[in-house]
């Protein structure tokens, strides 16, 4: 009775599903997953299905800000209120957040305020980020927040792409673990390329089970990235990535290019891919299928971000080095900014160390 009077027709209404009704009862169901639109937008339209009221809507607010970035309680609010919601709902939200435990809060001695996360995304550095945050002006903060939510709409955005933000603020926002960036060099003459990605991809994809998997899936979308931006002509140039990787997964391999030959020899020593020269032609073939599969979803996500500003799809040689986000944020040079992080870092430990020695809290 729950079904057929109360979800199908709620389904139908968000145009997830279909269902056919023969003598009162259900004949058959047909589901749109994904194909009248993305899951979050369907999830969206079945959630407007049910009238939701601005509390819940806020609440919804309040869980994809934390997942963008840790804020104080304040600047959190302050988020939310931009958003179009009152003082009151934003601050029921936030407490139905932390009930459900969706968000979570740690007191800062050193802001002298709750930082406000999502657990799921930040594991570790939440007041260290908030902290960076705090020291930026409103208006470079509303900037920073907006590249974060880009960097989570679009995996592997290319940072040069990025707008109206100072090398110096990407640059602390690197180092501090706010977004995460990968530099691809090519073995040709082409200018190396750094992409950046949001740490909402660990959580919203379940298969990603170890910081390996998803580094390799990163190293093969970044690859991938790089030759549809800095294409050359000659040597094999793929005009739709999407196209390539979706029959790389369906064939198992894809060619003959002479590019294959040369450029993908960091994809081979990760065990991703390999190439067969055995007929006298280069061929790629797929190892790792679920690097792939992962992969393309990503890049389908970014090339249709990018679609309305850009016409051209490129693909041009896969580069020969990697670097990987920890190793990015260990060669970016301290600043100012970045400085009073880890200053601010290094000030909490020796308070935690303090009031462990006073036996004040159990030193951990």
């Amino acid at each position: 009775m729950e079904l057929q009077h109360i979800v199908l027709p709620k389904l139908k209404q968000a145009d997830v599903a279909d269902y056919v009704l023969q003598g009162g009862q259900i004949a058959s169901v047909n589901d749109f997953l994904g194909l009248s639109g993305s899951l979050i937008d369907q999830t969206y339209k079945l959630l407007q299905a049910y009238d939701p009221t601005g509390e819940e809507l806020a609440l919804l607010h309040s869980v994809e800000v934390a997942a963008f970035a840790p804020l104080t309680k304040t600047q959190h609010l302050d988020q939310l209120v931009r958003r179009g919601f009152d003082s009151q709902q934003v601050a029921n939200a936030l407490t139905l957040s932390l009930a459900l435990n969706v968000n979570q809060r740690v007191k800062s001695t050193i802001l002298n305020e709750h930082v406000i996360f999502n657990p799921y995304v930040w594991g570790s550095g939440q007041v260290e980020i908030a902290s960076f945050l705090k020291t930026l002006g409103p208006n470079e903060r509303d900037v920073m927040l907006g590249v974060c939510e880009q960097a989570a709409r679009s995996p592997g955005l290319a940072l040069e792409n990025v707008a109206d933000t100072s090398p110096r603020i990407m640059s602390a926002a690197r180092k501090v673990g706010l977004i995460q960036a990968t530099t691809v060099r090519s073995s040709g003459n082409s200018e190396p390329q750094t992409y950046i990605f949001s740490p909402t991809l660990e959580m919203e994809d379940d298969k990603l089970q170890t910081t390996e998997t998803l580094h390799q899936r990163k190293l093969f979308v970044a690859h991938i990235l790089y030759g549809h931006e800095k294409a050359k002509s000659g040597g094999g140039r793929i005009y739709d990535p999407a196209l390539l990787v979706q029959r790389l997964i369906e064939r198992g391999t894809v060619g003959p290019a002479s590019n294959i030959g040369t450029d993908y020899h960091l994809l081979e020593a990760q065990g991703i891919v390999s190439v067969d020269k055995s007929s006298g032609k280069a061929f790629l073939n797929l190892v790792k299928e679920e690097i792939a599969v992962g992969g393309l979803a990503w890049l389908e996500q970014t090339l249709d971000s990018e679609s309305s500003s850009s016409t051209s799809v490129k693909l041009s040689r896969a580069p020969s080095r990697f670097t990987t986000p920890e190793y990015d944020r260990s060669v970016i040079p301290d600043d100012a900014a970045a400085n009073e992080v880890v200053q601010s870092a290094v000030l909490r430990l020796r308070e935690e160390v303090q009031r462990a020695s006073r036996r004040e809290v159990p030193f951990k």
